[in-house]
């Protein structure tokens, strides 16, 4: 039953040796509001090359707020 109503990202490595893909899925269903960002390639950890990718996934909620989209 999904009881987190913020809004939400959850990120996982593809590749990921610690927790399996299943875990990231079932923490996305958990939670009401979410994102599920599964990046292909990624393991446990964030290398560098992937920070605009998860920047902007970060990002992307704030350009849409209760006071309406933010242009740019």
């Amino acid at each position: 039953m999904a009881t987190i109503k913020a809004p939400a990202l959850v990120i996982h490595g593809a590749e990921d040796p610690l927790i399996p893909m299943a875990c990231g899925q079932d923490t996305a269903l958990s939670i009401a509001n979410v994102k599920y960002l599964p990046i292909e390639g990624m393991g446990h950890d964030l290398p560098p090359e992937l920070d605009p990718i998860v920047i902007e996934a970060i990002c992307e909620p704030t350009k849409k707020s209760e006071y309406g989209s933010r242009s740019e």
